[in-house]
C-alpha cells in the first residue's frame, strides 16, 4: 500500500468518526426548524389553547383558552382563577420564537440543571404539543437559559436570556430556572372584576351592593341607570357631582371606576391559602358588618361576586401624572367567589360604599333633563305662547314660529335661547322628590316642551319655507307648579310616558355665573324676549345720501368729485336749503362738515342691537302712542351705494321717550316690532351743527402776500409783519418789526400748511367781537391777513384770548364764516410757535 492510498484511508475514517461524533451529539437527525418547538414550528401564537407549567416536585399550573372569548385566558390548575392573558400571550410569543444560540462551553445535562429539569413547559394546539425543560439561567446581559426539548431531550441547547424573559419574575437573575420561573400568581389576571377596568365602568350592566341587611341595585336600561333597588326610585345619575367630598358616591360611573379599578399590582399581591384568622384579620369573615358584598354584570352577561373586607395599612400612590399630584390609592382586602384564596388590590378610596348602601339618596338623578344641549331642536314656552325650532341639526339656526302675521318664521336671539336651554339642562339642580301630587299643578301652572331630535328639516326646495317642521318624535313636558318658599314644584314627563315629581329651586346657578338664572322667568318668556335683536347694519363707507326729516330737516348727498379737502371722510353737501339747530343756515351746494356727519353715520352703524322689544305687531293707534308712524318725531333714511336692488338703503323712527327718559321708542324699516334705543342716539340728529369746520382752506400757490400783526406782549406794542413773495416763488420781507430780518422761505410755506389743517372747533354764535374774547386785547391779538395776486383778500383770521380755563383754544375771527357770526374757536397750539415772535418766520 502506498503512502497515498494509506492517507486518503487514514483520512476518511478520521472524517466519518466526527461525523458519528456530532450525530450522537444532536440526536442523529437535522431538525426541520431552527426554533426550540419543533413540532409546532407551523403553529401561530393564537392557535396555542394550552400551556402547562411542571416543577421538579410534581406541582402543575394549567391555563386554557376560553371558548368563548379567544382573548381570555383561564387558570384550572392548581385552582380555577381568571388569567392575565397578555402575560400568557407574551410567553407563548416567546416560546415559539425561541432560538438555540452557540455556546462555546456547553455543558452536560447534569450540570445544565437538566437531569433533571426544575421546571418544564408544555405548548397544546390541539392534539400537538412541545415541551421545553428549563435548567439553569447564567447572569449578565449575555445570560442563556439551558433547555431540552421534547423533540431534544438528549440534547442540551443554550437559549438567549434576553428570549425568554417573560418566563421569569426578575431580570439578569441567575440560578434554577425552577426558582426563577413565574408562578401562579403571576399570570393570575391583576383585575378583581371581569369588567372595564379604565375608570369608567362602561363594560358594567348591572351592580349590586349588599351591607348591614341593606342592598343597594342599579341596572342600565335603553336610557341610562335606573335604581332597581330601592324600588321605585327612578333613575341615577350616571356622571355624579364633580364637586363631591372625598369617600362620597354622588355618580355610578365614579362608583364603578372606584370598585372596577381593584386589581393586584404583583403576584405578592395573591394569598392562595388564608386561615379563619387571617380572614378575620383582613375583615373577609361573614360575620363582619363592615364587609360589603359586590355583585358586578359585565356586557357579557358574566357575573362577579367579591367581598370587599377592611383597608390594608398605609396608602399607595398612584402612578405619577403630568397633570399635578397624583390622587391617594388605598389597599383594600377582597375575595373573589369561586377563587382560591384573598387579594390584596389597589384602588381608589372605598370608604364611602357602606354609606351610599345605607343612603343612596346622593345617587339618584338631580338633572331635570338628562339630554344633550346640541340635539334639542325644539322648544314650547309659556304654555305653547313661543314656539322655537331647529331642524336640520346643531349648526341650524333658531327661529320662531306660531305667528305669521308678525313675519314668521323669523330668527330667534341664540343668546336668549341658549339661556332657557341652559337653565333647563344645569346638572343637578333637583333637590328632592316629593310624592305625586296633582293638585300643586292647577291654574297657574306653566308647561314647557323640549324635543331631542324632534323635528325633520325640509328636504323639498320648493316647500312653503313658511310652514312648520314636521315633527317625528315626542317631546318630553315639564310642568311648572306651586312654589314652596324659594322651590317650585315641577312635574317631568318624559317621551316614552314615565312620569316624575320634584322640587327645584326658582334661582338657578349656570356654572361659573355669578348671576343665577330665575327659572320661572325663563320659561315664561314671552316671543318679544326672543325676536333678534340685531339691528340690519351697513358700512358707514357706503353711504350715498343722508336725509333726515322730522324733529330735523336736512339733505346730504354725498361728493366724490369734490377736489375739496377732507379729513376724517367723504365730503356730503346739501340737497337744498336747510337750517340747523340754532337757526343756522345751510345753503344748496354747500359742504357740510366731515366729521360731524361722520358721526352720525357711525352712531347708526355701531348700533348692532336694540335694547328691547316692547310690541311686536303693533296697531296705527299704538303706532301713535309710540310717537311713531304717521306720528313719527324723526325719521333717518341712509342711502347706499353698490348694494342690490333690495338693499338700498337703511330707514330708522324714532318715537317718544319711554318710562325711562334714557330711551325712545324706535322702529328699523324691514325689521318686525317696535323696541327701545338709548335716547342719545336720537338727540344726536336734531342737535347736530353741520356748519363745515375745515373753512381755512389755504391754496399756498395762490397767495401772493401775508401781513401778520401780534407780538404785543413781546415787543410793547402790535407789530407789523409784510411778506411778499417774488418772481421765483421766495418770500421777502418788505416790512418787519426788528432790523435785519431775513424770511425763511420754508418756514412761512410751513406756516400756510398749519392754516390749511385748522379747523373750527365751536361756533359760538357771537355777532361781534366782546372783551371775553380778547380779540381787541394789545398783548393778545394776532392777526394774519392772505392776499392773492390780484390784491383780494385770500383769508383774514384775527386770534384773541384763551377760550377755555386750559387754554387749549382760543377766540379766532373770520372772514370765512358764511352766516354772518364769524366768532369762533380754534385749537391754540398750532399758533403757539408763531405768537412767540418774528423770529418763527425768519432764518
Amino acid at each position: 500500500m502506498n503512502f497515498r492510498l494509506t492517507a486518503v484511508l487514514f483520512g476518511s475514517i478520521f472524517i466519518l468518526g466526527l461525523v458519528l461524533l456530532v450525530m450522537s451529539f444532536t440526536g442523529g437527525s437535522k431538525p426541520s426548524t431552527d426554533a426550540i418547538m419543533e413540532e409546532l414550528a407551523v403553529t401561530k401564537p393564537d392557535q396555542i389553547d394550552v400551556i402547562e407549567f411542571e416543577r421538579d416536585g410534581g406541582a402543575k399550573l394549567k391555563l386554557v383558552r376560553d371558548k368563548n372569548s379567544k382573548d381570555r385566558w383561564d387558570i384550572v390548575e392548581p385552582n380555577p382563577a381568571k388569567a392575565d392573558s397578555a402575560a400568557v400571550n407574551e410567553v407563548i410569543s416567546t416560546l415559539l420564537k425561541a432560538k438555540p444560540t452557540s455556546y462555546s462551553a456547553m455543558p452536560n445535562l447534569s450540570t445544565a440543571g437538566l437531569q433533571p429539569a426544575g421546571i418544564k413547559v408544555t405548548l397544546r394546539h390541539g392534539e400537538k404539543f412541545s415541551t421545553v425543560n428549563l435548567g439553569n439561567v447564567t447572569p449578565g446581559g449575555k445570560g442563556v437559559v439551558f433547555v431540552t426539548t421534547s423533540a431534544r431531550p438528549k440534547r442540551p441547547m443554550a437559549i438567549p436570556r434576553a428570549s425568554l424573559e417573560s418566563l421569569f419574575r426578575e431580570p439578569n437573575k441567575d440560578g434554577a430556572a425552577a426558582d426563577l420561573a413565574k408562578w401562579t400568581g403571576d399570570f393570575r389576571s391583576k383585575a378583581v372584576f371581569a369588567a372595564d377596568t379604565r375608570g369608567a365602568g362602561d363594560d358594567v350592566i348591572g351592580v349590586t351592593l349588599k351591607n348591614g341587611g341593606k342592598t343597594l341595585s342599579l341596572v342600565q336600561s335603553p336610557r341610562g341607570w335606573k335604581f332597581a333597588d330601592p324600588a321605585g326610585w327612578g333613575d341615577a345619575d350616571p356622571a355624579g357631582d364633580t364637586a363631591a367630598a372625598p369617600g362620597t358616591f354622588t355618580g355610578v360611573r365614579p362608583l364603578l371606576g372606584a370598585l372596577t379599578s381593584l386589581q393586584a399590582l404583583t403576584a405578592a399581591d395573591f394569598i392562595e391559602n388564608p386561615t379563619p384568622q387571617d380572614m378575620e384579620k383582613y375583615g373577609l369573615n361573614p360575620n363582619n358588618p363592615a364587609r360589603v358584598e359586590v355583585r358586578l354584570t359585565n356586557k357579557d352577561k358574566v357575573e362577579t361576586v367579591v367581598f370587599i373586607g377592611k383597608k390594608d395599612g398605609a396608602s399607595t400612590p398612584a402612578p405619577a401624572s403630568p397633570h399635578g399630584a397624583p390622587p391617594k390609592t388605598d389597599k383594600w382586602w377582597v375575595q373573589v367567589q369561586g377563587q382560591p384564596g384573598v387579594i390584596r388590590a389597589n384602588s381608589g378610596d372605598l370608604s364611602g360604599l357602606v354609606g351610599v348602601i345605607a343612603n343612596p339618596d346622593p345617587l339618584r338623578d338631580r338633572n331635570l333633563l338628562s339630554v344633550e344641549k346640541v340635539r334639542i331642536d325644539g322648544l314650547d314656552l309659556a304654555n305653547g305662547a313661543v314656539k322655537l325650532r331647529k331642524p336640520g341639526g346643531p349648526l341650524a339656526t333658531w327661529k320662531l314660529y306660531g305667528n305669521p302675521a308678525a313675519g314668521d318664521p323669523q330668527v330667534a336671539t341664540l343668546v336668549d335661547v341658549e339661556r332657557v336651554i341652559n337653565a333647563l339642562t344645569e346638572r343637578r339642580t333637583i333637590k328632592s322628590f316629593p310624592a305625586a301630587n296633582e293638585a300643586n299643578f292647577g291654574p297657574g301652572a306653566v308647561t314647557v316642551k323640549v324635543w331631542t331630535d324632534g323635528f325633520e328639516a325640509n328636504p323639498d326646495a320648493k316647500a312653503d319655507p313658511k310652514a312648520e317642521p314636521k315633527e317625528k318624535g315626542k317631546p318630553i313636558t315639564l310642568t311648572f307648579g306651586k312654589l314652596e318658599g324659594d322651590l317650585v314644584n315641577v312635574k317631568r314627563v318624559l317621551a316614552d310616558g314615565t312620569t316624575d315629581y320634584f322640587l327645584l329651586p326658582v334661582k338657578i346657578k349656570l356654572g361659573s355665573s355669578p348671576d343665577p338664572v330665575d327659572l320661572l322667568q325663563a320659561v315664561n318668556k314671552s316671543r318679544l324676549d326672543f325676536l333678534d335683536k340685531d339691528l340690519k347694519g351697513f358700512s358707514s363707507t357706503n353711504v350715498s345720501k343722508l336725509t333726515v326729516q322730522g324733529a330735523a330737516n336736512f339733505d346730504l348727498d354725498r361728493d366724490d368729485k369734490s377736489d375739496e379737502v377732507s379729513a376724517g371722510g367723504p365730503v356730503f353737501r346739501f340737497a337744498a336749503d336747510a337750517r340747523g339747530p340754532a337757526g343756522q343756515v345751510y345753503k344748496k351746494g354747500e359742504q357740510a362738515d366731515t366729521q360731524t356727519v361722520q358721526g352720525l353715520l357711525d352712531i347708526l352703524a355701531t348700533t348692532p342691537s336694540v335694547t328691547r322689544f316692547v310690541d311686536e305687531t303693533p296697531t296705527p293707534e299704538k303706532l301713535a302712542e309710540y310717537g311713531l308712524g304717521t306720528a313719527t318725531k324723526l325719521r333717518v333714511i341712509v342711502g347706499l351705494k353698490g348694494s342690490g336692488p333690495d338693499d338700498k338703503e337703511r330707514v330708522y323712527e324714532f318715537g317718544k321717550e319711554t318710562a325711562d327718559p334714557n330711551f325712545v321708542y324706535a322702529q328699523q324699516r324691514g325689521k318686525s316690532g317696535v323696541f327701545t334705543l338709548p335716547k342719545f342716539i336720537y338727540d344726536k340728529f336734531p342737535n347736530a351743527d353741520l356748519r363745515n369746520r375745515v373753512i381755512f382752506k389755504v391754496n399756498s400757490a395762490e397767495v401772493s402776500k401775508i401781513e401778520l400783526v401780534g407780538w404785543g406782549d413781546k415787543l410793547g406794542a402790535p407789530s407789523e409783519l409784510i411778506l411778499q413773495k417774488d418772481k421765483d416763488g421766495n418770500w421777502v420781507a418788505t416790512k418787519a418789526p426788528t432790523a435785519g430780518f431775513v424770511a425763511d422761505t420754508a418756514k412761512i410755506n410751513a406756516f400756510l400748511s398749519t392754516l390749511s389743517g385748522i379747523v373750527a372747533r365751536t361756533y359760538t354764535g357771537d355777532n361781534s367781537m366782546e372783551p371775553k374774547h380778547g380779540l381787541g386785547d394789545p398783548k393778545q391779538v394776532f392777526v394774519i391777513t392772505l392776499a392773492n395776486a390780484a390784491g383780494g383778500h385770500h383769508l383774514h383770521l384775527r386770534l384773541g384770548g384763551p377760550a377755555d380755563t386750559n387754554g387749549t383754544t382760543i377766540y379766532g375771527f373770520t372772514n370765512r364764516v358764511p352766516d354772518g357770526k364769524p366768532i369762533i374757536t380754534v385749537d391754540a397750539a398750532p399758533f403757539k410757535p408763531y405768537k412767540e415772535g418774528p423770529a418763527a418766520f425768519a432764518r
